[in-house]
């Protein structure tokens, strides 16, 4: 009984926390909106123009946030007002750093399909998934860096860039995996398939990083030699589920073939590739 009397008297504390979250959303889309993408206009175009791209997008923005805030509140902190304080702080700790994600990632993955332009003029679905995808992945790769109770914000930071160039570096290497150019797919020919892989890559990448960055920091050195083996072991497992996917979850069809190389894009299939790449990081991760 007073277990429960305990979890009733936390009813106050809880609804803070909420109220909290929701504040913090506001702020981000507040830097979305005026600080990231400074052509959208957001009313105008969820509600006006009724463009689902930057909805998509939007809601991913979200999601990441959602997800880097786990953090903060699963922190050790006694006492309630030092549990809301740092629930502020890293909260806005938390969407700095997602602007700065959004930023890296439009610079050196999203600029080679010019998904702004594909989001907000075209209403380019595939375009949107590809966003959507940079920003989920940014928000759990910063839920481990800048989580936990050991390290240093000099750690934390470390980390998230090594995480952050992961991302980068991966993307330049998806069109080889996929085995068709993913950029032009997505720009040239409004393919929401191609997208939407693609995003389930870069949330899978983001995962690898997230459970690679998970164990308490020791030091400078031990830490960072097991993410540096971690983090390119799991990735090399990804690009193998890539393959394994066509002969296991679609056997007799190529999963590429059905995305490009037919007059409708598939966009099932383009599910599918994500989901092996999701659930192959989950597996890798669950077994590191």
């Amino acid at each position: 009984m007073e277990r429960v009397l305990q979890e009733i008297g936390r009813s106050p504390l809880i609804v803070a926390e909420i109220a909290i979250g929701f504040i913090l959303f506001w702020i981000g889309q507040f830097v979305y909106q005026k600080l990231f993408r400074r052509k959208i206009e957001l009313n105008i175009e969820l509600f006006v123009r009724d463009n689902s791209a930057v909805a998509l997008a939007l809601v991913g923005y979200y999601l990441g946030i959602a997800i880097a805030l786990k953090s903060a509140l699963t922190k050790s902190v006694l006492g309630w007002q030092n549990i809301l304080v740092n629930l502020v702080l890293y909260g806005l700790l938390v969407i700095a750093l997602m602007w700065v994600g959004a930023i890296v990632c439009d610079r050196l993955i999203l600029q080679r399909c010019d998904s702004a332009r594909e989001i907000l003029e075209e209403r380019n679905f595939g375009a949107a998934a590809l966003e959507s995808g940079c920003h989920i992945a940014n928000g759990i790769i910063i839920s481990s860096t800048m989580g936990g109770d050991s390290g240093t914000w000099l750690v934390g930071l470390a980390s998230y860039a090594i995480g952050l160039t992961t991302l980068v570096l991966a993307s330049f290497s998806y069109s080889a995996i996929a085995g068709y150019d993913v950029f032009k797919s997505i720009q040239e020919h409004n393919n929401p398939a191609a997208g939407v892989a693609f995003a389930g890559l870069l949330v899978a990448i983001g995962n690898v990083v997230h459970f690679a960055f998970l164990p308490e920091f020791e030091n400078w050195g031990i830490s960072f030699i097991l993410y540096i083996l971690a983090i390119p072991f799991g990735i090399l497992m990804l690009v193998a589920i890539r393959w394994v996917a066509d002969l296991i979850l679609v056997p007799g069809v190529k999963i590429s073939d059905e995305i490009v190389r037919q007059e409708v894009p598939n966009l099932g299939a383009g599910l599918i590739e994500a989901f092996a790449y999701i659930a192959g990081s989950l597996l890798i991760s669950w077994s590191i």
